[in-house]
């Protein structure tokens, strides 16, 4: 599995967030000393853009006893839970891999994040895919044991084909509705596609819902059951993301759909998806919880260099991206996106 274990994570994410803990305290020196680490760690870059990615051994945290492949209900006293449906279809299938195999850097981030939450994924694709249809991972913790589960339920999610162009999102938000919460109050409803569901026209063949479900149904459905609903348009066709807005109301569509169609590079694209995920976790939590995030994958991006000599411009692009979907004024935006990136 892709990425690195999850103590390296975990202890990225407790150095960045002793910086801000000491800033807040009003310690001056915090700043300064974050600054030169992102220094030093950017005259480093060039050493490390031609090394490959450290490759996660999957025995180290897979156990069959951990395997978990439907969703239940979340444990007693969860109170806020987060599930993610994951476009598994041929059309999707390396950024669908990407969110399978970087369940230790999901799992400590979400634990510094979100850590009294709980997580479950469906990765859905189409009616032609039979039992691939939908392929769940029950609900887990973001600590040691999830990470577990996470590794051992997706080493038996299979690809998926998906049949036409529309997948059975309609069908993934309908059967999402009916899930068992269990105590939890606060329910968060993530897609993250590079299709659209079936009746939704956007100009390409459409074999239609066998179960006729309606889309427009699913989502008033999933409006009157989550708290939320987000979407993450992880694909690079401008015309269907055009499409892909209209599962979000007008009011909410600027802050709730993350489209990524304007990055062409398939890479890029695969750097951002599982981040823009965290990202819509960490904004739940408020702008502190955001910025120490964006700060930690900043540091992350310029360590692990995976858009080559470019990282650190696209990283700082595409940490300013997130900042338009905050609710914030704009001039706190620009002063947070400046602490993030070190620039005085």
């Amino acid at each position: 599995m892709s990425g690195d274990s999850r103590a390296t994570y975990s202890n990225s994410f407790r150095e960045t967030s002793g910086y801000y803990d000491r800033m807040r305290e009003g310690d001056d020196s915090a700043y300064q000393e974050m600054k030169a680490a992102i220094k030093s760690t950017k005259e480093k870059m060039a050493e490390k853009e031609n090394v490959p990615r450290p490759e996660r051994k999957k025995d180290t945290a897979y156990n069959k006893d951990y395997i978990r492949p439907k969703i239940t209900r979340p444990a007693p006293g969860i109170q806020r839970v987060h599930i993610t449906l994951v476009d598994n279809s041929s059309s999707n299938r390396a950024i669908a891999r990407h969110v399978r195999n970087t369940s230790a850097y999901l799992t400590a981030s979400l634990q510094s994040i979100d850590p009294q939450s709980q997580m479950a994924f469906d990765y859905f694709s189409d009616h032609c895919d039979g039992d691939r249809i939908m392929q769940e991972v029950d609900f887990f913790s973001p600590d040691e044991t999830g990470d577990k589960i996470v590794v051992s339920t997706v080493s038996n999610i299979q690809d998926a084909g998906g049949g036409d162009a529309p997948e059975a999102i309609e069908c993934a938000l309908y059967e999402a509705c009916k899930i068992d919460f269990g105590d939890a109050i606060q329910r968060h409803l993530y897609l993250v596609t590079d299709q659209v569901a079936h009746g939704m026209g956007g100009g390409q063949g459409d074999d239609g819902c066998p179960l006729q479900r309606d889309w427009k149904k699913s989502i008033q459905r999933v409006r009157e059951t989550f708290t939320t609903f987000e979407v993450v348009g992880c694909g690079d066709d401008q015309s269907i993301a055009d499409v892909q807005r209209t599962f979000l109301s007008p009011e909410r569509v600027a802050k709730d759909f993350i489209d990524l169609s304007s990055i062409k590079e398939d890479s890029h694209r695969l750097g951002i998806t599982s981040n823009a995920l965290l990202f819509l976790i960490a904004r739940k939590s408020g702008v502190q919880t955001v910025e120490l995030f964006l700060s930690f994958l900043y540091q992350k991006w310029l360590e692990d260099p995976i858009f080559g000599k470019n990282t650190d411009v696209r990283a700082q692009e595409a940490i300013r991206r997130f900042g338009k979907y905050l609710e914030e004024p704009t001039e706190k935006i620009e002063k947070m996106m400046n602490r993030i990136l070190c620039i005085d």
